[in-house]
């Protein structure tokens, strides 16, 4: 069965990284070159515990509780395990140390200086190798106490550690001056059971040879290998043999057999700096690289042969191996030891009689704890129980258990861990809120940075608050329930008048894990997965629930994220971020997913200035959410900071999209920074990844997508410049094609002139012609691109107005209720208007008299108060208006009584009234218009027009088929409202009129 192995992950930064494991096995320990210490709970360990043990740092040795490591200092520092608390100095010398190494009665360290000192741990004699032309590379130290180190000048040399003699060189090695540029470790590497046996790489073979004759005894070789081996190290069984190359590849032998076992390929092309072996003996070794990377190589084991023996028959003669040598501490692991019989009803006589045989090995344990759990295959339980010898009819299966991820916890965003005494609730751009939690101290202290606006406040933390929001005019403090006092969310609003402060108790067993606040809104997120909304001064308002664990919340005016767990982790966390507005009591809501490297958390989210959200993980990725494209952008890296050590992390303030900035601190070996001494902000400019970023031509694509895409000051004229600058240096480098390219992907009509004019002068005619084409084609774009952006304002104005004025409309509107008035005296003969009128065609008499109109003649007398006061319209109403009537051929009409007349009458306008629209009425009077203005412009006169045409439908009279009636000098002439009465009109006196009212009787 083939080796299995996990791909390389990055433990330390680039350089000399070595890995070993802790004596026991369970963990895998990590020394890199940026002074790291690291154990790490499996190669899949997404946090582990970090130390900064110094600048550099080279080697490490961990045996019992303590660890041996070596700095900068040119020192092997002794340290407690794990705490790393300092326990005095071993060893000391002029340069770095580059290896340790240990067994039961000596200790070793080589430096870089050709050197190796060695102290003996019986009585504390320390003697040294001087002189030894070249840096030690490595070093390994056998059970017969002797000593192999390779050294720099090309030789392996052997030593005898009691008697101090030399006794074996070996040459023909690779040559290098200093440790830092070595590729060849040629790690010497003794068999661990006996010592009697040690191995070493040279060129693409391993070789070995006995350390009595030190003759060759066996060589090792891999097929088609590409490259020269670097490192090896036996198993602690001395059955197999590891060995790395230069452009990291393992490869794995069976001792006895020789035989290569097979396994997965590399996943790096670094040099293989070390190889070890599990103390486990459990088939895993641990790899490191020349890159800061590390990985794992599992389940490495011989396939069983298909001989009678069968399954048992390797581990047996291990076993047998193990008990050669009574001092070897991994016997307890895979023999059984010789138990007492006790009586145990459970137990079959099988396993009673193999209790009593104390040369009985039970190889299904054996089996377990070589290849961890097992369990028998169902198909050979019938074969075991029919077989007498049963060893070969057993066949073991490793039970594989599903690795589980843990899910991210809640945090607030800008805070640090609130278990310490001094911390961070909120650090933002608006101030920083901290809590002290002493035996001496419980209070919460609000520091604002502009002090002009808010002085500071001093609060003594009675509820215990852990979380904080911070705005420009509300603190939100909020707590967890504790000894059965409910979780509560606090507020001080600063811009209030009398009461400032309000409060809210969650309901049931509700629990807050996050809370933010902006000057509009508070939301707080509770453990049921419950979002509860407030306004700024205390009116609750929705309650949302969320598709999932909430992680984390922002906010910003109107606008608020909810981060969370959209699907259970694996090597990733799964995280949607859900961007809420709210506007008076309208919700609107977008999801997204976010954008995590892989294999990393969210540090922080936020708002920039300008309203886009906004996130960091910890890999040191700051992405902006472009809300118009619905995509993220990588705004800036934490590896960009050149002052930035690999133990230092990026702390967010604020992101400044209109000035391309980035508030944030440094914080040195730590997390999160300090509360006392006060940390120092410091700002760095947007970046994006792009390639070759140290060119110009890289420079200014990088700035016009920037301007392009990000809410900056002065957006319009960084890109003209910017896409001129880049059409410029298109056409100096002979590119015309991509000039033209740009300005096509650009498509903005402001550019093409400034494009045409910068070619011509260059005396590129042939781009300038190309290009003028496109003018009309992108102005037709932005025409479009206007209507729709028009059209979508005015939908959402009118939603925003509709909101914010409906109570107003309601008060405003006019009361249109007709009002019942007098019909005035008119000039008319009287008439009946209960009679029945007479049939059309009748005599002139009855033609004449006031009953006797027809039903299409005068008008209906009382029609102003049935056509208003009761809704009815006369059929006959040709304008579509009420009370409009046709006068009769013979008469005139009352002039007191409302009208609404088509035909030109004076006091009417015609052409503005009866329906009639300004593109009719400028055609009528549109040569009059032009006589009068004859140097006008079309749309100038058509403004002068919509002008007379509007006074002219007020008040203004206009004359017979629209013509619009004006004195000599060309102004409109005012006319008097009412008829003059002619000279055939005669005075009637008050009786005459009453006497019209009366009726007459018609014989």
């Amino acid at each position: 069965m083939p080796f299995k192995r996990s791909p390389m992950r990055f433990a330390h930064i680039v350089g000399y990284t070595i890995v070993f494991y802790q004596d026991d096995g369970n963990c895998i320990v990590s020394v890199g070159y940026d002074g790291d210490f690291r154990i790490w709970h499996g190669i899949g360990d997404d946090d582990p515990p970090t130390t900064c043990i110094g600048e550099h740092a080279w080697t490490a040795l961990q045996y019992g509780d303590r660890v041996l490591i070596a700095t900068d200092l040119n020192t092997v520092q002794a340290c407690k395990y794990p705490s790393l608390e300092k326990d005095g100095i071993e060893f000391r010398f002029t340069a770095y140390v580059t290896c340790i190494a240990k067994n039961k009665r000596f200790l070793a360290a080589g430096s870089e200086d050709a050197t190796i000192k060695v102290l003996s741990t019986d009585n504390g004699e320390q003697f040294e190798l001087e002189n030894l032309g070249g840096p030690v590379l490595s070093i390994d130290l056998s059970k017969q106490n002797l000593i192999a180190a390779s050294i720099g000048d090309g030789t392996i040399r052997v030593w005898d550690m009691t008697t101090k003699e030399l006794k074996k060189t070996i040459d023909g090695l690779p040559k290098v001056k200093s440790f830092e540029a070595v590729l060849h470790f040629s790690t010497p590497s003794f068999e661990p059971k006996t010592g009697s046996l040690m191995a070493y790489p040279h060129e693409k073979e391993l070789i070995v040879v006995s350390t009595k004759t030190w003759q060759v005894v066996k060589k090792f070789s891999k097929p088609k290998l590409s490259t020269d081996l670097t490192v090896c190290a036996f198993s602690p069984m001395g059955d197999y043999l590891a060995a790395g190359s230069e452009v990291g590849e393992v490869i794995v032998w069976d001792y006895d057999t020789q035989k290569l076992i097979e396994g997965c390929p590399q996943f790096g092309t670094y040099p293989i700096t070390r190889i070890v072996w599990n103390p486990k003996n459990n088939g895993e070794l641990a790899v490191s690289d020349a890159n800061g990377q590390i990985g794992t190589v599992t389940e490495i084991f011989v396939e069983a042969e298909e001989d009678e023996d069968g399954a048992g028959e390797d581990i047996v003669e291990m076993a047998e191996k193990e008990e050669e040598d009574g001092d070897d501490k991994m016997f307890d692991d895979f023999v059984v030891k010789e138990t007492e019989v006790e009586d145990n009803d459970n137990d079959g006589n099988g396993s009673d009689e193999d209790e009593l045989n104390e040369n009985c090995i039970e190889i299904e344990k054996l089996k377990s704890q070589v290849l961890g759990p097992t369990q028998l295959a169902p198909e050979n339980d019938a074969l075991s129980a029919a077989d007498d010898d049963g060893a070969s009819s057993v066949r073991s299966e490793r039970l594989m258990e599903a690795k589980s991820f843990p899910q991210q916890h809640p945090f607030q965003p800008g805070s640090s861990p609130h278990s310490q005494d001094h911390c961070y609730l909120v650090y933002n751009h608006v101030g920083m809120v901290r809590r002290h939690a002493t035996e001496k101290e419980n209070s919460i202290e609000v520091e604002f940075h502009n002090s002009q606006q808010h002085h500071g406040i001093h609060l003594i933390n009675y509820l215990n608050h852990t979380m904080a929001g911070l705005s420009e005019t509300v603190l939100a403090m909020a707590c967890s329930s504790d000894d059965g006092s409910p979780s509560k969310v606090v507020c001080i609003n600063q811009a209030s008048f009398g009461k400032r402060e309000w409060s809210f108790t969650m309901p049931g067993c509700e629990d807050i894990v996050a809370v933010t606040a902006s000057d509009k809104i508070v939301v707080v997120a509770t453990d049921s997965r419950l979002l509860r909304v407030f306004t700024a001064r205390g009116t609750q308002r929705e309650i949302l629930s969320i598709p999932g664990p909430i992680v984390a919340l922002a906010a910003y005016g109107d606008h608020f994220l909810v981060a969370y767990h959209s699907a259970p982790a694996n090597e990733d966390q799964h995280i949607t971020l859900m961007i809420v507005t709210c506007i008076n009591f309208k919700l609107r809501c977008r999801e997204v997913r976010v954008p995590l490297t892989a294999g990393t958390e969210l540090r922080w989210i936020g708002f920039s200035d300008r309203g886009s959200p906004v996130v960091y993980d910890t890999a040191g990725v700051l992405n902006l959410y472009h809300a118009a494209s619905n995509v993220w952008f990588p705004i800036y890296h934490a590896d960009n900071l050149q002052s930035k050590g690999a133990s230092d992390s990026l702390f967010i303030i604020k992101v400044s999209e209109s000035t391309q900035a980035i508030q944030l601190i440094l914080c040195r070996g730590a997390r999160y920074p300090l509360t006392n001494p006060k940390p120092v902000p410091m700002e760095v400019q947007f970046l994006l990844p792009l390639c070759d970023q140290d060119s110009e031509k890289e420079q200014l694509e990088e700035q016009l997508v920037r301007s392009l895409y990000f809410k900056q000051n002065d957006a319009d004229k960084l890109l003209k410049e910017t896409a001129l600058k880049l059409f410029a240096l298109a056409c100096k480098n002979e590119c015309e094609q991509r000039a033209k390219e740009l300005v096509e992907t650009i498509a903005s009509s402001q550019l093409i002139p400034l494009a045409i004019k910068y070619a011509s002068k260059i005396r590129r005619y042939h781009l300038a012609d190309s290009l003028a084409p496109l003018l009309p084609t992108f102005q037709e774009q932005e025409n479009q691109e206007e209507k729709l952006e028009q059209e979508s304002v005015r939908e959402s104005e009118a939603i925003v107005s509709e909101l914010q004025h409906i109570n107003l409309e309601a008060v405003m509107k006019k009361d249109t209720t007709p009002k019942i008035k007098p019909l005035p005296v008119g000039t008319k003969k009287s008439s009946n208007p209960f009679r029945k009128s007479t049939p059309a065609g009748g005599d002139s008499a009855a033609s004449s008299s006031p009953a006797s109109f027809p039903r299409g003649g005068a008008a209906n007398p009382l029609e102003h108060l049935t056509g208003k006061a009761i809704g009815f319209s006369p059929s006959n109403n040709n304008s579509g208006c009420p009370s409009v009537a046709k006068a009769p051929a013979s008469g005139g009409q009352d002039e007191n009584r409302p009208h609404n007349n088509s035909g030109g009458t004076p006091g009417t306008p015609s052409g503005s009234g009866g329906g009639m629209k300004f593109q009719v009425w400028f055609e009528l009077n549109r040569s009059e218009l032009q006589q009068r203005h004859p140097d006008t412009e079309i749309s100038e006169l058509i403004k002068i027009g919509t002008r007379e045409f509007r006074a002219l439908h007020q008040k203004g009279p206009v004359g017979s088929g629209g013509a619009i009636v004006s004195t000599e000098n060309g102004a409109p002439q005012k006319t008097s409202e009412k008829r003059k009465l002619d000279e055939s009109d005669q005075a009637e006196s008050g009786i005459s009129k009453l006497a019209k009212f009366g009726f007459v009787k018609n014989n």
